[in-house]
């Protein structure tokens, strides 16, 4: 086998990998069971059901209007132009959180997506908690509130305040602001102590430890923060053994593929964060130095520019993985082509003929060398037949006749090496935003799940789980183009090279069975424009 199958074989080896490394971004590390550190925990604290005590009284300069002690828990709704959130007056927590944008699933009759909602197990979040002077949490606490229900459109701004205090005389304070058409919400944390310095709180954020059906339409990421300007992402079972980190916080919460729950310190110096599984819950926690802290709430999409406008660097929740830089231009061209086509398969077809054009040198680089390689074939076969039995004398004759022809053996694979990390930044660029989430094209019904899911059918019981229960039409007409490709590719001659590039269109084939719809569109297109580029240099090139 000569250096060209070996090198066909290292490539495919490295496409393999890669496979496997994009399947595990998908869908994450297969769940571990996560066995409790201590095999006999202390239980926690015992919270005791506290009534709200009377408000203590603010200077008359200052005096808010009177705030009426909660008897029972009461939910107050908070309705904008993007959102529907529900709060509860016990633990003044956020009990609901429902985009009005994006929908549960790609059916059209599909309710809105719930980010927040309740959970066997899994406390509500946005809970304050405390661990001196002596161990408290405001789960039970009932607080008073001052505003009621809100409806809020466009600049319109809205405000509600909880107030509760604890049996040893500590205020604790919860102010939400909202606008109608943003998502980011001010949230401001104050706590006041009846004598001597008032602990520092530390601001709650929860979500399930398990997600025993994964979510595919908002996979669940698991806990990301921005520490000294470094990403943090702990998928589930790293978040579920323990996690803390310290120093400046730009901003920390839960993410999933598609949207994200996170706070923002105003000043993040000197803060802590951690996340620790406590039960059915993973309990992430932020504190800074001060009984007084200023946040901004972002519960929304994960969307670039909606993510800039926040700032902090937040846009940084995406994972766009390595090739980042090629990724974020990618999408931003998507962006300018969807304002004239308003479809995101037309764009992609558009982005892939543009991609083409610009790698087309290469790739004609690369086939003119194999077809020059071809033409040589006979001479290296009686050179093989001249010097079998000196192999050192043989690759110099080789390469030898490689220089005087003008031919370099690696010419027809390095422009495909290349072209590698922009297959991968188009991957992220098709598969991570929320932009091909549910957008059609054809009969394609979301662009950013297989295929084979727009074209469903029903399967026995013992049908294998790993088979697609659908029809992959557009990833069998990729694997066909792919293959005619592959025959009219000229090749060294090497029977086993033959048989090797003939094999390619099959493994790819399975392999984008569980891509992205857009990513097979793009493949599908480049495909057809790479057998038109060769069929011209067929017909040109002799």
């Amino acid at each position: 086998m000569d250096k060209r199958a070996l090198i066909g074989i290292a490539l495919s080896i490295l496409v393999l990998v890669a496979y496997q490394a994009i399947v595990t971004h998908i869908y994450g590390p297969p769940p571990a069971s996560v066995a409790p550190e201590n095999p006999s925990p202390q239980p926690p604290p015992a919270l005791a059901p506290e009534a709200a005590a009377p408000l203590a009284a603010a200077p008359k300069a200052e005096a808010p209007p009177a705030l009426a002690p909660a008897k029972a828990a009461r939910e107050i709704t908070v309705e904008t132009d993007n959102y529907t959130a529900v709060f509860t007056t016990q633990g003044a927590r956020l009990k609901s959180f429902k985009f009005k944008k994006y929908r549960s699933s790609v059916n059209e009759n599909s309710p809105p997506f719930e980010i927040v909602g309740a959970a066997p197990g899994v406390p509500l979040p946005l809970g304050v908690r405390w661990q001196t002077p002596a161990p408290f949490n405001d789960e039970a606490l009932a607080y008073a509130v001052q505003g009621g229900d809100l409806k809020l459109a466009g600049a319109e701004k809205g405000t509600l305040v909880f107030q509760g205090q604890t049996e040893s005389g500590v205020t604790i304070t919860k102010s939400f602001t909202f606008s109608g058409s943003s998502y980011p919400i001010q949230f401001d944390v104050a706590v006041k102590a009846a004598e001597g310095a008032a602990p520092v709180p530390e601001v709650l954020l929860t979500d399930q430890s398990d997600h025993p059906v994964p979510n595919h339409d908002a996979p669940f990421e698991g806990f990301i923060a921005l520490v000294d300007n470094k990403i943090k992402r702990e998928h589930p079972p790293d978040a579920a053994k323990g996690q803390e980190f310290s120093g400046d916080v730009s901003w920390a919460g839960f993410g999933h593929t598609y949207f994200f729950f996170a706070l923002l310190p105003d000043n993040g110096a000197q803060h802590k964060v951690s996340v620790h599984q406590v039960g059915a819950a993973l309990v992430g926690a932020i504190a800074g130095t001060a009984p007084s802290e200023h946040y901004t709430l972002f519960v929304g999409p994960k969307e670039i520019d909606t993510l800039k406008s926040v700032g902090k660097g937040i846009e940084r929740s995406i994972d766009f993985g390595l090739f980042w830089f090629i990724s974020i231009p990618l999408l931003y061209v998507l962006h300018f082509f969807h304002g004239f086509t308003v479809s995101y398969g037309i764009d992609i077809i558009i982005l892939t003929v543009l991609i083409k054009i610009l790698m087309a040198p290469l790739t004609h680089k690369s086939y003119v060398s194999m077809k020059q390689m071809q033409k040589l074939q006979p001479q290296m076969e009686r050179l093989k037949e001249r010097f079998s039995e000196d192999k050192e004398k043989l690759n110099k004759e080789i390469m030898e006749l490689y220089k005087r022809n003008g031919v370099n053996p690696l010419g027809g694979c390095l422009p495909m090496v290349l072209q590698l990390p922009v297959f991968y930044g188009l991957y992220n660029c098709l598969g991570t935003p929320i932009e091909l989430r549910h957008a059609p094209f054809l009969w394609i019904k979301d662009l950013s799940r297989p295929d084979w899911q727009s074209l469903t059918f029903s399967v026995p019981s013992w049908w294998p789980a790993a088979l697609p229960a659908g029809v992959p039409v557009l990833t069998i007409l990729m694997g066909a183009s792919m293959f005619l490709q592959q025959w009219m590719t000229p090749t060294a001659g090497d029977p086993n090279q033959k048989k090797m590039m003939m094999l390619m269109p099959l493994i790819f084939t399975f392999m984008f069975v569980s891509f992205p719809a857009g990513l097979t569109v793009y493949w599908l297109v480049n495909n057809l424009l790479t057998i038109v580029q060769q069929y011209w240099i067929n017909r040109t090139v002799k």
